[in-house]
């Protein structure tokens, strides 16, 4: 049987979904333990967002070396604190001594409350599972995030292992990433099936031996690479029987 590689949003969960109740319940948490208004901190977390995008394009414009190991981990996660800081200014918050590990705690907080699987991956998970298959996630979020969207949504224990941000190390674009990713799982790339719904981050694993899918789901822009396409993960467990 097959190693699965997952990626989380677009493949398992809705990222629009994700982001809207995360803003809801993030400004939630910090207006109960912070006072002040909760439009206000709605707005401020929805504000911080396009900081953090915009701090995360120049980190994907570093060179690639800098994009891999250590040195990626590290200022992923100095980025995460920065957002929390970036409210936290703006209201007059002193951030606590350890910025990194409270921004990382209060998003395992947010996201562990939220369930934003699409409503076909629970039966597919169940499917795949059943048939014998190994599941692992595949994304390039953080623990806090990555692990925290599989329980809120109530599927954690569906899954072998996690390439993630603290373990693969790199972004899905880098051989780096899928070369940790297969070691996670002990299997060697031929023994892979991944699925992603961006095809810039299925070529690195197609060029090392993985057998690839797209997924595009109805309504979801996507440039479609050389891989089989599908709309759905319901789709998955009879392609792979």
């Amino acid at each position: 049987m097959a190693a699965i590689f997952l990626d989380l949003y677009g493949v398992l969960a809705d990222s629009e979904l994700m982001n809207r109740r995360y803003n809801e319940r993030m400004a939630e948490i910090l207006w109960r333990r912070y006072g002040g208004s909760l439009a206000d901190w709605r707005r401020l977390q929805a504000e911080s967002f396009v900081f953090y995008q915009d701090e995360g394009a120049k980190l994907d414009a570093r060179p690639g070396p800098e994009r891999e190991g250590d040195a990626w981990v590290e200022a992923v996660r100095r980025l995460n604190a920065d957002q929390v800081r970036w409210m936290f200014d703006r209201v007059g918050l002193r951030m606590p001594p350890n910025p990194v590990e409270f921004s990382e705690v209060l998003e395992a907080e947010t996201v562990c409350g939220i369930d934003a699987l699409y409503p076909d991956v629970k039966p597919a998970l169940a499917a795949l599972k059943a048939a014998g298959h190994r599941l692992y996630l595949s994304t390039n979020a953080n623990r806090a995030n990555a692990e925290s969207s599989l329980i809120g949504g109530g599927v954690r224990d569906l899954f072998d292992g996690l390439a993630m941000l603290e373990t693969a190390r790199a972004k899905k674009d880098r051989p780096y990433y899928w070369r940790r990713a297969f070691e996670i799982a002990g299997a060697q790339p031929a023994e892979a099936r991944v699925v992603d719904d961006e095809a810039r981050y299925l070529a690195p694993a197609g060029t090392l031996g993985a057998r690839c899918y797209q997924v595009i789901r109805p309504g979801r822009a996507r440039e479609r690479g050389s891989f089989p396409v599908i709309d759905a993960l319901a789709a998955l467990p009879g392609l792979l029987s």
